[in-house]
């Protein structure tokens, strides 16, 4: 199955926020890119919010929404569920997309490029959100009230976070 383009993709949505940069990476971060099949692939990923919290996790120093490839034959909706239980333990019920990014990777110095995009789902916790811990690649996992200066993409976490926290809540029944 041919994967989307991102525009197709965002067009099964309403009101999807889109995002497209490109970013200048070193020689060594883009042919470990090239050599995992990057080029041309998708991501998924999801924001998971829990009341007035927001789970992340940490790579190092730097904070993210759990996230990553996504696998062949799978449904990105699935695939987001998939990797937030990978990363955290917790599982999910995805229900909406909230962005759609498109990344330009450049290689330091050179002309070299490929394209990966990144779908960023909304998704609720069906798990206890109190039992989360680290999964094996990530360095570790919290629930946060506010999206820290060191996260990736924070101007669209911030973004999405808002929506959701200012999102008109769902009647209960007819």
């Amino acid at each position: 199955m041919k994967r989307p383009t991102p525009e197709a993709f965002a067009a099964r949505y309403g009101g999807v926020r889109r995002k497209r940069d490109r970013t200048e990476i070193d020689a060594d971060r883009f042919d470990r890119g090239v050599e995992r099949g990057d080029a041309g692939a998708w991501g998924v990923g999801a924001l998971v919010v829990d009341g007035d919290r927001a789970l992340f996790v940490r790579e190092g120093e730097t904070w993210l929404l759990p996230g990553g490839r996504l696998e062949p034959g799978e449904s990105p909706a699935a695939g987001a569920a998939r990797e937030v239980h990978e990363e955290t333990g917790l599982a999910v019920d995805v229900t909406d997309l909230g962005a759609v990014a498109e990344q330009t990777f450049v290689r330091e110095g050179g002309d070299e490029s490929f394209e990966f995009a990144f779908a960023t789902f909304i998704a609720d916790p069906v798990s206890d959100p109190a039992g989360v811990a680290p999964g094996p690649e990530v360095d570790g996992v919290a629930w946060l009230s506010s999206v820290p200066e060191n996260t990736f993409d924070r101007e669209l976490v911030v973004d999405l976070f808002s929506d959701r926290l200012n999102a008109e809540p769902e009647p209960d029944g007819p």
